[in-house]
C-alpha cells in the first residue's frame, strides 16, 4: 500500500476539500473505509486487476459495497463518478491508502487522534479516564484509546499517539536498564 501513498494524495486531498465543503466527513469517511476493507480481501485485488475486467465491471463491484453500508444518505453519483475516474486512470488499488490519508485530514481538521494502548492487563475505567486526559492536555487533541493486551510485556503499557511512542512496559524498561549496563 505505501507504494500508493503518492498517487492517492492529490485524491483524498480532493475528497477532503468536497467533503468538508459538503459537510460530509463521515459519510466519506465511511465510504472510503469500505472500499478500503473490500480491497484488503485477496479475491476482489485478482478482480480489480484482472485485466479482463471492464472499467464499469469494477465500478459497480465496489459501489455496491458502498450502498450497502451507506445507508444511501449521499447521492450514489457522487461515488460512481469518483470511482470512474479511478478505473479509468487505474487507481481503484489506490483506495486503502487514500482513506488512511483522509482520515489522517478529517483527524487533523477536527482535532482528534487515535491512541494505541497496548497493555499487560485491562485498564480500568478510571486509569483509561486518566490516560485520556493526560494525553489530551500533552498533545492538545481529543482522545480514542484503541487498547490490545500483550501478555508479553511483563507489565506496564506501551502508548502510541503518531509518531509519539511512550514504552512504560517492564519488558522495555529491562531493555533500557540492559543496554545502560552494556555500554
Amino acid at each position: 500500500m505505501s507504494s500508493y501513498v503518492t498517487i492517492a494524495r492529490p485524491y483524498a486531498k480532493a475528497v477532503f476539500e468536497h467533503a468538508l465543503e459538503q459537510d460530509q466527513l463521515k459519510d466519506w469517511s465511511t465510504v472510503l473505509h469500505a472500499w478500503a476493507t473490500v480491497l484488503s480481501d485477496t479475491d476482489a485485488i485478482a478482480f480489480i486487476q484482472n485485466p479482463a475486467t471492464t472499467d464499469e465491471q469494477q465500478v459497480a463491484f465496489l459501489l455496491q459495497f458502498v450502498l450497502s453500508v451507506s445507508g444511501h444518505k449521499l447521492e450514489h453519483e457522487i461515488w460512481t463518478s469518483f470511482l470512474t475516474l479511478l478505473a479509468a486512470h487505474n487507481r481503484l488499488m489506490a483506495l486503502p491508502a487514500l482513506s488512511l490519508l483522509f482520515e489522517d485530514m478529517r483527524a487533523e481538521h477536527e482535532k482528534t487522534l487515535s491512541v494505541d494502548v497496548i497493555s499487560f492487563s485491562p485498564l480500568s475505567k478510571h486509569q483509561e479516564a486518566e490516560l485520556i486526559q493526560r494525553l489530551k492536555r500533552r498533545l492538545k487533541r481529543d482522545i480514542t484509546l484503541n487498547i490490545s493486551i500483550d501478555h508479553h510485556l511483563l507489565g506496564g503499557a506501551i502508548i502510541q499517539a503518531g509518531d509519539l511512542v511512550i514504552d512504560g512496559s517492564v519488558r522495555g524498561e529491562l531493555n533500557k536498564l540492559k543496554a545502560t549496563l552494556v555500554a
